[in-house]
C-alpha cells in the first residue's frame, strides 16, 4: 500500500514530503506506488484535509465526534492534563476516493499528515497502532532536527539523514 507523508508547518507550508511505495507483496513482486494522476493530486488532497485537522485541533475532545467535554481543557492544545496520552494522534480524519488520510498534531502546531493508498478498489485498512508509532518516532526525529542550531524552524527539511530515517521508520511500521 503506498503512502504519501508530509509535515506541514503552522503557516500551512510544507516542511517535509515523502512517498513510500516499494514493498514486497505476498508472491514476492514489488508493488507500485500511486498512479500518476493520483500522485499529482496528493499534495492537494493532503492540504484539503488541513481544515478538518484544524477543526479537530480546537475541538473540546478530539477523540469523540460529538464534541462532549470529558474533563480536559477547552481545546486540543489545552488538554494536556487529560488521561489520554495519545491525544496528538488524530487517526483517520478524511477520505478521498478510497484513499484514507491520517493525522498527528504536535503541541507546537506542526501537522504530520499521511495519505494511505490502496492498490485494490476496496476501503483502506489502517493499523492504528503502527501508524501511531510511526508518527511518534517521526515526531521525535523532528524534535531532534529542531535542536540543530543551523535549522530555521519553518524552512523545509532537506537533510538526507532525516529522510533516510523517516523512510526506515516507514519500512518498519507501515510496510507490513
Amino acid at each position: 500500500m503506498p503512502q504519501y507523508f508530509a509535515i506541514i508547518g503552522k503557516r500551512d507550508n510544507p516542511v517535509y514530503e515523502a512517498e513510500f511505495t516499494a514493498q514486497q507483496g505476498q508472491q514476492g513482486q514489488v508493488q507500485q506506488g500511486f498512479p500518476q494522476n493520483l500522485k499529482e493530486l496528493n499534495p492537494f488532497i493532503l492540504h484539503a484535509s488541513l481544515d478538518i485537522i484544524e477543526d479537530l485541533q480546537w475541538k473540546t475532545n478530539p477523540n469523540t465526534q460529538s464534541g462532549s467535554n470529558s474533563g480536559g481543557g477547552g481545546g486540543f492544545l489545552r488538554s494536556r492534563n487529560v488521561a489520554n496520552v495519545d491525544n496528538c494522534y488524530l487517526g483517520k480524519v478524511d477520505h478521498f476516493y478510497g484513499l484514507a488520510v491520517t493525522a498527528y498534531l504536535t503541541y507546537g502546531g506542526m501537522k504530520f499528515v499521511m495519505i494511505h493508498g490502496n492498490m485494490n478498489n476496496g476501503d483502506v485498512q489502517i493499523d492504528d497502532n503502527s501508524v501511531r508509532a510511526f508518527y511518534q518516532e517521526v515526531h521525535e526525529l523532528y524534535i531532534k532536527t529542531l535542536m540543530n542550531p543551523f535549522y530555521k524552524i519553518h524552512d523545509p527539511i532537506t537533510s538526507p539523514a532525516f529522510d533516510s530515517r523517516v523512510r526506515a521508520l516507514a519500512r518498519k511500521y507501515l510496510n507490513k
